[in-house]
């Protein structure tokens, strides 16, 4: 598993985590990461997006620096979905994960 800071040129996007062969971002509106199948797609295939990897201490600190909230009206669909989402990671799940991964 690796994490990355995600961007379109010069405009953060998310900070995502990449295990296997799904692609999770976090979504600070409820403090969790979630599948994003659309990220997946591009990271695996478009490459559209930039991709910076980054440490656990790094994706921590971006975490704790509280992240600006989703816009609720464009991305409505996706929080929906989200807040119902048994596949819901804690960032304390996705980080053990990288760190394991190292060993």
């Amino acid at each position: 598993m690796s994490l990355y800071i995600v961007k379109d040129g010069e405009q953060f996007l998310w900070v995502a985590a990449v295990l296997g062969e799904e692609v999770y971002c976090y979504v600070p509106d409820l403090g969790t990461f979630h599948r994003n199948d659309g990220l997946r797609d591009d990271y695996f295939m478009d490459r559209d997006l930039q991709y910076e990897q980054i440490t656990v201490a790094r994706a921590q600190a971006l975490l704790r620096s509280g992240l600006r909230p989703l816009d609720a009206e464009v991305m409505a669909d996706h929080l929906a979905e989200w807040r119902e989402d048994a596949g819901a990671l804690a960032p304390e799940q996705v980080f053990a994960s990288v760190v394991a991964d190292l060993r």
